[in-house]
């Protein structure tokens, strides 16, 4: 578990396509077939430094079109598996993976005859609140502007940041102002 920044973006049309390309790419220079173990070094540190970019730009571009979704939060709880088995519905191809230097990003790719829809749809309701959280967002992320966007891809993208935070962490945090609030507002 962990203090993380997590990103669902949905592209619509061929800027889908060409996202899904570059993942399948990526994902296929993983050099291992161990479907359990996941770990960075896994893939070419080139490959590592293009998926980083890779994440960053579609973070500053978030705003623009064709980024017809885009959703980014704190999650203090979620463990790792969470992004993978949302994104794998029953007879459906497993999303792509790829864990870079600072990010690890998932893909999808729409239209799935429905697949998707019907897992979220019957995923009910998960162990943590987080769970259910991520499961929302990836729904609101699958209708956003499919009447418009035939074929579209859902990125996810998940950056660790810093080790958990208990209840308690949370709590004590709430008696006290933190460093940057202080000082004064000019």
């Amino acid at each position: 578990m962990a203090t993380q920044r997590i990103t669902i973006a949905k592209l619509g049309g061929i800027a889908a396509d060409v996202a899904l390309l570059r993942l399948r790419e990526w994902a296929g220079t993983r050099r291992t077939s161990e479907p359990d173990e996941w770990s960075k070094d896994q893939w070419p540190s080139s490959v590592r430094v293009e998926v980083d970019a890779f994440a960053d730009r579609l973070r500053a571009n978030s705003l623009l079109p064709p980024v017809v979704y885009f959703v980014e939060w704190s999650d203090l709880w979620s463990m790792g598996d969470l992004f993978s088995r949302c994104l794998a519905p029953y007879g459906g191809p497993p999303p792509l993976v790829i864990h870079a230097d600072r990010f690890e990003v998932y893909g999808y790719a729409l239209p799935d005859g429905g697949r998707l829809g019907r897992h979220l749809a019957t995923a009910g309701s998960q162990q943590f609140d987080e769970y259910d959280w991520f499961v929302s967002r990836l729904r609101e992320a699958l209708n956003a502007w499919q009447e418009l966007t035939d074929q579209a891809a859902l990125i996810v993208v998940r950056e660790v940041v810093g080790g958990l935070h208990t209840d308690d962490d949370i709590l004590a945090s709430l008696s006290r102002v933190p460093e940057w609030l202080e000082g004064h507002l000019d």
